[in-house]
């Protein structure tokens, strides 16, 4: 059976599909490698189906405090730390909250169901995954994310996964740099035209900080169509008309021009 240990030790947590898959479908030996595994102290489960192996100076201690990033981006094979979670592994987010948002692939059918573990929940939703991506440094572990790129066009697109424009924008407040050619490649993956408006408005707003000229905002213009857009779709009262863009700001945005 520690031979079991021994083959999945280094992805820390592993689901009962892959031990099935690496004892070709052997139900038995699956389920006595399981318990094996959690009876002798080397591992202790996480949900139905997953466990977390611990590291051999953890083999002794009766339940072991496991980091929620490991958990957030070991629960489902291939999966990425998205939206607000995505801020927050970074150090960049206004607010802190207990739920952790995991993007998983447009070849699942639908979301994987969420869970909680140890205080802390999981979300999961579907997403393109084939940009935007990369790999983000966690105590001992490496973690894959929303790239700072990818979380502006996010949040100008779905504020909500964000808890709200307002928590977005103060957090992103605290990038120091964006590149600039990587969030213009990105752009095609978001159709709508009221992309252009409100990515320009925003990088408008911050132009001084992130070195953003004239070039930039003139070629983001050139793409604004005539019909009106909001920048919260949802808010169409309360709202401030931004004619160089054609874009409806909401008043309490106000912050942002201090």
């Amino acid at each position: 059976m520690s031979t079991i240990y021994e083959k999945f030790q280094h992805l820390r947590i592993v689901s009962r599909a892959e031990i099935m898959n690496h004892l070709l479908g052997d139900v038995e030996k699956a389920n006595n490698a399981i318990r094996w595994l959690i009876k002798s102290g080397k591992a202790q489960p996480i949900k139905t189906g997953l466990y977390y192996l611990k590291l051999p100076d953890e083999w002794f201690e009766k339940e072991v405090i496991v980091s929620p990033w490991l958990v957030a981006s070991k629960a489902v094979p291939n999966s990425v730390i998205a939206y607000h979670s995505a801020l927050r592994l970074r150090g960049e987010a206004y607010s802190e909250t207990s739920k952790f948002q995991v993007a998983v692939g447009l070849e699942f059918l639908r979301p994987p169901k969420p869970f909680a573990y140890q205080g802390a929940s999981y979300r999961f939703s579907r997403a393109d995954l084939s940009f935007g991506i990369e790999e983000v440094p966690v105590l001992d572990f490496i973690v894959r994310a929303f790239s700072q790129e990818r979380l502006l066009l996010e949040g100008l697109m779905a504020p909500d996964r964000f808890f709200g424009m307002a928590e977005f924008l103060k957090s992103i407040e605290g990038f120091k740099w964006v590149d600039l050619d990587s969030l213009l490649a990105m752009l095609p993956h978001y159709p709508l035209a009221t992309i252009s408006m409100r990515l320009g408005w925003l990088l408008e707003k911050f132009r001084d900080k992130w070195y953003v000229n004239n070039e930039i905002l003139e070629k983001l213009r050139q793409n604004k169509p005539q019909d009106l857009a909001f920048l919260e779709a949802r808010k169409r009262r309360g709202n401030v008309l931004v004619r160089k863009w054609n874009l409806m700001v909401p008043a309490t945005l106000a912050f942002l021009d201090e």
